[in-house]
């Protein structure tokens, strides 16, 4: 037992070692990274996954030749190591989520503090710099090809949005994201343990992901705060409350969206081409993006899947891959 734990804690950790430097050579992002010490943590236990990580560390700050991608390995881990440990305990689908979430926002938050003590400034700020420099950029570009000025008012909403959305929806963002890389570690995860022949506890397909109904009330609140903050002053707690539950609601009702859409493109057996093409309009043409946000509202209203009869009421949790 000693020497297999001590033969996939090496070739974990050679990987873990493997995508640091990848990420930090190649611009990779680093949403796999905890992959690796996940599985080891799940396959081995705790003091496998600290052990790996921090020699994995330490090979990657040598072969690096600065220490700050070593402490990446370590703040990355903390992901891999918690992840890992819910796995060993069989914990549900959504409190695997919760874990990956939480474990995720202290990364960031550490990431954030590691980019302040290295740069010396706030990462977000310096984010929202470089959409905003972009867009000039793009706006620049296009007045020298000749774009009528009218062409170019998109570019000056969005100049004017940016600064909005990063100052009143930062937490909104912040979740989103770690929602985001949570899922994409569990389904990598997932992937690898189920051709192991191990399980995973897992939520329903994809077609039949529904929101519960009182989302929608969540939705229209902060639709509507967010509308009048553009033409009236509210109350800076309004707005900021607003801002954050329009981005998680609508963010949501997207998601599922799309769910409602592949139902229905899988009913009629819709050709792939049309399925891109219908996910490129709804991220380019805003009004297939709220035609598909208010039909999800109806469908999480009224059910128009008839999911609630299959014992699919909302987004509901299996605990085995029979189902797929």
């Amino acid at each position: 037992m000693k020497t297999r734990s001590l033969t996939e804690g090496a070739m974990l950790g050679a990987l873990t070692v493997l995508l640091t430097l990848l990420g930090e050579y190649l611009g990779v992002p680093a949403l796999i990274v905890p992959v690796p010490l996940t599985l080891l943590v799940y396959r081995q236990g705790f003091r496998w996954g600290i052990i790996t990580a921090v020699v994995a560390a330490l090979v990657t700050g040598m072969v690096a030749g600065h220490v700050f991608a070593g402490l990446s390995i370590i703040i990355w881990g903390f992901v891999g190591v918690a992840v890992g440990m819910a796995l060993r305990e069989k914990f549900s689908f959504p409190k695997l989520m919760g874990v990956g979430i939480f474990a995720n926002l202290v990364v960031i938050g550490l990431n954030l503090l590691l980019y302040f003590l290295i740069i010396g400034g706030n990462m977000y700020t310096d984010l929202m710099n470089m959409f905003i420099q972009s867009i000039e950029q793009a706006m620049e570009t296009s007045r020298s090809l000749g774009v009528p000025e009218e062409a170019l008012a998109n570019y000056q909403v969005m100049l004017e949005l940016v600064p909005f959305m990063f100052r009143n929806g930062l937490p909104a963002m912040l979740l989103l994201s770690s929602v985001g890389m949570a899922f994409i570690n569990l389904a990598v995860v997932r992937l690898i343990l189920k051709r192991m022949g191990d399980t995973v506890a897992w939520i329903k397909p994809f077609t039949q992901w529904r929101l519960p109904g009182f989302f929608s009330i969540l939705f229209f609140s902060g639709w509507t705060i967010t509308v009048l903050a553009g033409v009236l002053t509210l109350p800076p707690w309004l707005e900021f409350i607003g801002v954050n539950l329009f981005f998680i609601t609508s963010s949501a009702y997207i998601v599922t969206g799309i769910s409602l859409a592949w139902y229905y493109f899988n009913q009629r057996g819709t050709p792939t081409f049309l399925r891109v093409l219908f996910v490129i309009l709804l991220f380019t043409v805003q009004i297939v993006l709220m035609a598909v946000v208010l039909i999800t509202v109806a469908d999480s209203l009224f059910d128009l899947r008839k999911l609630a009869g299959q014992g699919g009421e909302e987004i509901v949790v299996e605990n085995s891959d029979e189902q797929e």
